[in-house]
């Protein structure tokens, strides 16, 4: 498996851990987050879509998918992007910019290495 396929067989490891976390324990998350308790099914659906990404990743890495490889830096960008705006409107407590930081990272790794590998 070449790096940049293990940057992304990596983060499949964090969306599925976020994932069971939203599904399973979402008050955990809420917590942590400094949001009220959830209640409603919602947080849970996006656990389930987390799992989701993540086995795409998974897939993706597993198999060298360049492409996809690439895509993943555009869609952590647009999620970190997405976290501080959330921020900033006061939307959402400034401890989402924390994980919105972890994709931003992910998908520098990811880039680094596809442009030390050449395919960038």
């Amino acid at each position: 498996m070449s790096k940049s396929a293990k940057t992304v067989y990596f983060f499949s490891f964090y969306l599925f851990l976020v994932g069971l976390e939203l599904t399973f324990i979402p008050n955990f998350f809420t917590k942590t987050a400094q949001l009220p308790e959830a209640h409603e099914p919602y947080i849970r659906v996006v656990g389930i879509l987390a799992i989701i990404l993540g086995v795409y990743y998974y897939q993706s890495a597993k198999n060298e998918l360049t492409p996809f490889l690439k895509t993943t830096i555009v869609g952590r960008l647009i999620y970190f992007l997405g976290a501080v705006g959330l921020v900033v409107s006061q939307i959402a407590p400034p401890v989402f910019i924390a994980f919105g930081v972890v994709d931003l990272l992910g998908a520098v790794w990811t880039w680094q290495t596809l442009k030390s590998e050449g395919k960038i």
